[in-house]
């Protein structure tokens, strides 16, 4: 039988809400919650969203294992100094993730450039994950984490979506 992987979202105080299909709100706010309050504000210096945290986590395991864990862009962009900034990071424990911060940005480099000829490698820090592993459910591969740049000089109003889009073999 297929197994299914989700996409879990993870704040400092949610250890994962399912965000397979749906949508991460960039926010002055440590939630899941998609909504409008909240809103990052365009100020005299850059203004930092919280940090996103996403994960696969197998919520039905595969007959062998999941591999090749991936997750990549159209290539697109938000606008005129808004910028989506990306780390991977992984760590022993099963379902852990760190505390989200605000107005500080994260390591790493402009989510934008992750195309499906240059995907970002969701198993690149899980050297311990072996074949076999995903033998019942739970996290499994990285972290994904992202930060919302907001320039001083970023044109007011919502963005337009972006499509963030993850890939796995199945065995």
């Amino acid at each position: 039988m297929a197994g299914v992987l989700q996409i879990h979202e993870m704040t400092g105080t949610n250890t994962g809400t399912d965000k397979t299909s749906g949508t991460v709100r960039f926010k002055a706010a440590d939630n899941v919650t998609v909504d409008d309050a909240d809103r990052l504000q365009i100020g005299g210096a850059t203004t930092y969203s919280y940090i996103k945290q996403l994960r696969a986590y197998a919520s039905s395991a595969p007959d062998t294992d999941f591999t090749n864990l991936e997750a990549y862009t159209d290539g697109g962009t938000f606008s005129n100094s808004v910028t989506c900034m990306y780390d991977v990071t992984w760590t022993n424990s099963v379902g852990s993730f760190t505390a989200n911060v605000t107005n500080s940005i994260i390591g790493g480099v402009d989510l934008f450039t992750k195309v499906t000829g240059a995907r970002i490698d969701m198993n690149s820090w899980d050297a311990a994950w072996t074949a076999g592993e995903a033998s019942v459910s739970s996290y499994y591969g990285s972290t994904l984490r992202l930060q919302l740049a907001v320039g001083s000089d970023a044109n007011p109003g919502t963005l337009v979506a972006e499509t963030l889009t993850f890939s796995y073999d199945e065995t």
